[in-house]
């Protein structure tokens, strides 16, 4: 094949693979936050999908009502989940120049 260098291609595999590892280490530094119930459950989530804090409004404290808290809080944690994931892909993507690599979350 004339005019192919497998040099310049293992340079360019070589950035790709720094970059992307720079991106998966940085997924901490992302943050997003999600809320159910009107506000009465917030969550915040890391770009790895770590559960960071959860703060829930008193009002939402009722011995009663402790189902409904209880589906209020997954509510928010999966929002903040899916929030998440959206904002690590999208890191990831910027870091790999769009190039899907197999084996990573998009």
């Amino acid at each position: 094949m004339a005019g192919f260098d497998i040099q310049h291609l293992m340079r360019q595999a070589r950035k790709l693979e720094k970059a992307m590892a720079d991106a998966r280490a940085s997924l901490d530094q992302i943050a997003v936050e999600a809320e159910s119930g009107g506000g009465l459950v917030k969550v915040r989530m890391d770009g790895r999908c770590t559960l960071q804090k959860i703060e829930i409004d008193p009002r939402a404290v009722d011995p009663a009502e402790r189902s409904m808290l209880e589906d209020l809080v997954v509510a928010a944690v999966n929002a903040a989940a899916e929030k998440a994931r959206t904002a690590a892909d999208e890191h990831v993507q910027k870091a790999t120049g769009g190039i899907k690599v197999p084996g990573l979350p998009y």
